[in-house]
């Protein structure tokens, strides 16, 4: 069965993002292993090459890269901060692509890995500002981003007890993309 790693932008302990991806986990389960990355689970800092060599920082990115590596495909969700994605995945995605120039054993975690984008927020956007600058990223460091994502406005009329209860248009538009998701993996 083919692995899918889902990691969310966010460092808050009641992302709306995170939410997400727990969402989207329960719906492509049955066609695929998720390994969603939970909060707290990364812990890395600033990106600063004279760190690169401390064996703790090491040890936490090469187990984040091996578990990029060893999935087929990525869901990440962005949330967007002043129309960017958060410093913390760009922090992430700087620690594990410089791995490959670190450790003999490792390659680029990134390459050719197709990526769903997603993204919700209780504003106008849902986070779509901010996702040109998530594609940039990971296609510089070599993932095949699908053209299309999800983005979900206002997200707070949506938000059910842990989960949410979308409409049926942002229903059907999630159905569409991981159903396109799935595809071009190869699990459906």
């Amino acid at each position: 069965m083919k692995k899918v790693l889902l990691l969310s932008g966010s460092q808050r302990k009641e992302s709306l993002n995170q939410r997400l991806l727990a969402n989207l986990a329960k719906r492509i389960e049955p066609q695929v292993t998720v390994d969603m990355v939970q909060h707290g689970e990364i812990n890395l800092p600033l990106f600063d090459q004279d760190l690169e060599l401390n064996p703790e920082i090491q040890k936490n990115v090469f187990n984040l890269h091996s578990r990029i590596a060893s999935s087929e495909a990525l869901i990440v969700a962005c949330p967007e901060y002043n129309g960017l994605i958060t410093p913390y995945l760009k922090n992430t995605i700087d620690w594990v692509s410089r791995l490959q120039y670190l450790n003999s054993s490792c390659s680029n975690a990134f390459l050719d890995k197709p990526v769903l984008l997603v993204s919700v927020s209780t504003g106008w956007s849902g986070g779509a500002v901010g996702l040109p600058s998530a594609r940039t990223l990971l296609g510089y460091v070599g993932c095949h981003v699908l053209g299309g994502s999800i983005s979900i406005p206002t997200v707070s009329q949506y938000v059910k007890d842990s989960g949410f209860s979308f409409s049926a248009d942002y229903e059907n538009l999630i159905k569409f993309h991981l159903e396109r998701f799935l595809r071009v993996v190869g699990a459906k």
